[in-house]
């Protein structure tokens, strides 16, 4: 099934974490029912130089919403839940915000719900402190608006899969876990996978999660989230071989609800999402890719499923630096580029549009930062190595105006013009278009600035941000996470770099304010999901 060769070109892709004292990940391939490779790369312990094995247990964050997803195709398969009932339904706690939110709209990532982890942030909690299931609880419960009507946009959101948990608990009258454990994990042979919502619980050989400070040198991420149904789950290599295979037997659940897994949902506008229950729906080398990755803490997971070559490839790290969804992609064309892969349309090259060349000097004005009002969300395009760059990835040009991300064909990017050096991109990653208009630096002097200084005050999050000026630039003071300098884009909204800080990336938040009669009344944030007001 697999030869030396093969086994040595994948090697290869990995060998940069096979080195002493470095964190690493487990990869796994699945083709045709059977686990035909599997390998540990680096260590899952550093402290006592203990290896990563495919029978390591990884938290795997993210990845775990097909299971969330799952839970509900059956107990939906069993007529015990209604995907178009309003959630208050079966979680009466949840505030009434003048639109019906149903389950559906949980799983599609539309229920305009704030994103759980970035609102307690905005509260004062750090990534290190320990978040449970009834913080998430009480956090919906203070909240008193949503970002937009449910079914209107897609906004991925953490929130939504905490609530989903909690409607499986409420509906077959058990605990969540327990759910899980006695009508996935255990009919499936799953016995070294579980939910767990006890940070301090001990999961026996499970991987340690680092984070990379420097060339061969490592912290410790500390995992203390304990949120269920968005994240929450352990597991390992050999376990999700046997997960993998279900979604062509259907042995747990049946072929209806293999479907419900892997149907997109849809806005109501009818426009088509890439998202399932818990995974992603994509194409790649002309065939459907079911897909989803996990990130937290130092902890970088990413399983593709291609059903059409009978092929999957998961990816376990447990180090900040691993691109999983790279890795994972690049170890699926090495099978699919051999006799390992079956014969058909799938086989071979990419495809991708037919692609033109673009001038550097064609190419280099359409680079800036761009910017959406409604949303209060901005883009950056890049210009580097005479090519365009989105969100890390980069652009091929189809026609003057339009390309599409190089590595995913079916997202694409067009660029618009409304008048004399004004630019508009359009970006659809398959979740819906969205529109930003480009913005240029503004200057500022502190007479401008002194007009936003204040104490602002968030009741649904009762927090106060403070607003001051230092040395002629402005920043805000926040309770546990310090002083920040805010960067204008445009008028009357900021950057603010915090987030990145706090998350150890490169993420960033938008702070708009509000005026009345000229006057700044309030300020908004918005970032990756959570747009809150103060």
């Amino acid at each position: 099934m697999i030869d030396t060769q093969m086994q040595e070109e994948i090697d290869e892709l990995f060998a940069p974490l096979a080195v002493p004292g470095s964190p690493g990940c487990a990869l796994g391939v699945m083709k045709d029912g059977k686990l035909i490779y599997k390998n540990g790369y680096g260590l899952a312990n550093l402290e006592h130089g203990i290896a990563i094995t495919p029978s390591t247990p990884f938290y795997i964050a993210s990845m775990a919403k097909q299971f969330t997803g799952f839970a509900v195709a059956l107990l939906v398969g069993q007529d015990k839940l209604d995907l178009d009932a309003d959630i208050r339904t079966y979680l009466p706690y949840v505030p009434d915000f003048g639109h019906t939110i149903t389950t559906k709209h949980l799983l599609y990532h539309t229920s305009g719900l704030r994103s759980d982890i970035f609102l307690l942030m905005l509260a004062g909690w750090r990534i290190e402190d320990v978040i449970t299931q009834q913080d998430i609880v009480e956090l919906v419960k203070s909240q008193r608006e949503l970002d937009f009507v449910p079914g209107e946009e897609f906004s991925y959101c953490g929130t939504g899969y905490s609530l989903l948990a909690e409607i499986v608990a409420a509906v077959s009258d058990t605990s969540f876990p327990e759910y899980c454990s006695e009508h996935i994990f255990k009919p499936l042979g799953m016995t070294n996978t579980r939910f767990e919502s006890d940070p301090l619980a001990i999961v026996a050989g499970r991987a340690s999660a680092y984070q990379a400070i420097g060339e061969n040198n490592y912290k410790n991420a500390v995992l203390t989230i304990s949120i269920l149904g968005g994240t929450g789950l352990y597991t390992t290599i050999e376990d999700l071989a046997l997960w993998d295979e279900n979604f062509y037997t259907g042995r747990v659940g049946g072929a209806q609800a293999i479907q419900r897994m892997q149907t997109p949902g849809a806005l109501n506008s009818g426009e088509t999402l890439s998202y399932a229950f818990g995974l992603t729906v994509d194409r790649r080398r002309g065939q459907d890719v079911f897909s989803h990755g996990g990130d937290s803490s130092g902890i970088h997971c990413y399983m593709m499923r291609m059903p059409s070559d009978h092929l999957s490839v998961v990816i376990l790290g447990n180090v900040s630096t691993l691109r999983a969804a790279t890795l994972a992609q690049n170890v699926a064309d090495i099978l699919l580029e051999s006799d390992c892969a079956s014969e058909g349309p799938s086989k071979g090259a990419p495809t991708h549009p037919t692609i033109i060349e673009r001038s550097p000097g064609a190419l280099e004005p359409l680079a800036g930062r761009y910017f959406d009002e409604k949303s209060a969300a901005f883009v950056d395009v890049l210009f580097k190595d005479d090519k365009l760059w989105i969100y890390g990835h980069e652009l091929s040009a189809t026609s003057g105006d339009s390309f599409f991300l190089t590595q995913h064909p079916e997202a694409t990017a067009v660029f618009g013009c409304t008048g004399k050096d004004s630019r508009t991109v359009t970006i659809d990653i398959g979740n819906g278009a969205n529109t930003y208009k480009q913005v240029h630096a503004i200057e500022t002097t502190a007479k401008d600035l002194a007009a936003f200084v204040g104490t602002y005050r968030s009741p649904e999050l009762d927090v106060i941000w403070r607003l001051d000026l230092d040395e002629e630039q402005l920043v805000v003071r926040r309770r546990r996470h310090g002083t920040s300098v805010l960067k204008p884009i445009c008028e009357d909204v900021f950057i603010d770099p915090w987030v990145g800080r706090i998350l150890h990336g490169n993420a960033e938040w938008v702070i708009a304010f509000d005026r009345i009669d000229g006057q700044v009344s309030a300020l908004r944030v918005t970032a990756s999901g959570a747009r809150g007001r103060n």
